[in-house]
This record gives structure tokens, sequence and C-alpha cells, in this order.
């Protein structure tokens, strides 16, 4: 009897565990949001941002890591963020490989930097769509903070979220998503994670937006998104990609 329910057990298991359609590739964040020093504007931090570049090519632990700048532009708080400052990574080793530079190296350039951060953040992200299309001079990013439903885990949202992804491809759809959660640095947050949408220009997420309501509105793959997680706080942002990973 005691062999019985382990198997049985273990049968069920691997039974929940075959629910799961997709496999997240999860990738690490860095997210530093602030204001500019006195004086100083987004071309500062853009100059800046040419010179971090050349110290980090100087040093193979970086090579992995690609750099985006936001700029702010729907908020309903503006005068609470100048910029954010984004840094992505393979992986956790990849990542802490360049902490570990920048604590130990990072000194003389970080006092020439043009802002002061408030907010430094670190992020799991799952990539569930990348944006067709090269990448413009500006990008455009859209965030907004979701609360599962009950009885919905991250896995099986991620699943839901991948088949739309799937389907609004097929209607010319060409944006990027991921989900990002487990904030370091965050404080105590009122969400399970955080949505992110983006396109690599203003006019492409724009055409996207539209591509959803003609021809994706009401589909199966839509309605089974209404029904995994309740999202808000929608702001939105101007990207510049001033990093490419080698």
């Amino acid at each position: 009897m005691k062999y019985l329910l382990i198997l049985t057990m273990s049968l069920s298991a691997l039974t929940f565990a075959e629910e799961y359609e997709f496999e997240p590739v999860p990738n690490k964040a860095e997210y530093y949001s602030g204001n500019f020093n006195k004086g100083k504007d987004i071309n500062d931090l853009y100059k800046w941002a040419e010179k971090f570049v050349d110290w980090t090519e100087e040093r193979d632990v970086w090579g992995s890591m690609e750099s985006v700048i936001f700029t702010p532009y729907y908020s309903n708080d503006l005068q609470a963020t100048d910029f954010v400052w984004l840094n992505l990574h393979p992986n956790s080793t990849l990542q802490y490989q360049t902490v570990e530079n920048w604590a130990k190296e990072g000194g003389k350039i970080f006092s020439t930097i043009p802002i002061t951060n408030s907010r430094v953040t670190e992020v799991w992200q799952w990539p569930i769509s990348i944006p067709d299309g090269e990448i413009s001079d500006m990008g455009f990013v859209r965030f907004t903070d979701c609360n599962l439903n009950e009885g919905i885990t991250m896995r099986k949202a991620f699943d839901v979220y991948k088949k739309f992804a799937i389907k609004a491809k097929s209607t010319g759809d060409t944006m990027g998503r991921k989900m990002m959660m487990a904030p370091v640095g965050a404080g105590d947050v009122e969400f399970d994670f955080v949505y992110s949408l983006y396109a690599n220009s203003p006019s492409e997420y724009g055409r996207n937006v539209d591509n959803f309501s003609e021809n994706l509105q009401g589909s199966p793959e839509v309605e089974a998104l209404n029904g995994i997680a309740e999202c808000g706080n929608g702001r939105s942002y101007t990207t510049k990609r001033v990093k490419e990973a080698k």
C-alpha cells in the first residue's frame, strides 16, 4: 500500500508537470532609476554611457551584457524619475561577475556619472517573445504590475502569454514581451510580477496596438489572458540601447 501511494503521488506529480507546454528561459536584469544631477540632462547621460561602454570593452566580463536607457513618457508622476538604466545579463553567474568587477574597478568612472540613483533593483525575467525587425535609434516599452488570479501559477500564466504571443505573431504582431519577478531592491511590492511589452520604435508600438484591436481582440487567446491576472499601474518609456551584447 505504501509503495502504491508513492507511485500514485509520483504519477500525479508527473501529470502536473506535463500541464505546462512551454519552458521559460530566464535571464537577469538590473534596473537603476533616479534623477539627473544639477545642470545635467539625458544628453549628459548618453555621453557618459559612451565612456562606460569604452570602459567595459577593456574588461571581458562585460561582454555578454546589454544596456538600455529609458526616458519616462506616459506616467502619473513624471517628476519622480528622470531615467531608468537597464543592464541585461544571460544569467546570475555573468551578472555577478560584473558586480564584482564594478565594485573593484568602477570607482573612478562612477565618480563622473551625471545622475543620482534612488533605486537599484535586480529581477528574474522570463522572455515571452522578442521584437521582429531591426532595432531603431529609439524604442518604446510599457510596464504594468500584475497579480495572479486565484489558482493561477506563474508557469500557467507564462503558458497563456506564450500562446497569445504565437497567435499575435500570426496576425503580423512584432512586439517583445516578458514577465519580471522576484525583485530585490524594490522594497515591499504589492504585485506578483511585472509585464513588459516593447517594440523597436514608438511607431511600431502604435501599429501593434492597432493590430491588437483589429485582429486579436475577442480571440480565445485574449480571453485566456483576461483570466490569468489583474494588471494596472501602466507606465511607458522611450528607450535607447547604448551597449550591445557580444
